[in-house]
């Protein structure tokens, strides 16, 4: 699906440069991802995770920001001590790929007998 707009501009190169490339440019939004992020605490076998958000940014960055958001409201809410610095979340391409790696996860932990618990909004 990247490449569609290269393969709009080249059909389009016979309407003249300038209107090919106007088409181009505002036919797709932008990029975006989905993230979702969980800490587990072995000691109280508990997994705290999250629902998977569509990101607007793709950066890593963002993604590490993200993940300090939710181990401070881990932390104010449940009473944990995790570190703020630490690469909680998990970005994905598409919602679906969120979803299915999301419920994965919630399915391993179960069968280890760990309590999920959802944090909610952060």
């Amino acid at each position: 699906m990247k490449y569609a707009p290269i393969l709009r501009w080249l059909g389009g190169v016979h309407l003249g440069g300038m209107m090919a490339m106007a088409v181009t440019a505002g036919a797709y939004a932008a990029p975006t991802q989905s993230v979702w992020c969980s800490i587990s605490d072995p000691s109280s076998e508990q997994l705290f995770i999250s629902n998977p958000y569509p990101l607007p940014m793709t950066s890593r960055m963002a993604v590490y920001a993200y993940g300090g958001r939710f181990a401070r409201t881990v932390n104010l809410r449940f009473g944990m001590h995790v570190v703020l610095e630490g690469a909680y979340c998990h970005a994905f391409p598409s919602p679906h790929r969120a979803a299915a790696a999301h419920a994965d996860l919630i399915a391993h932990m179960a069968e280890r007998n760990f309590r999920i618990v959802s944090v909610g909004i952060f």
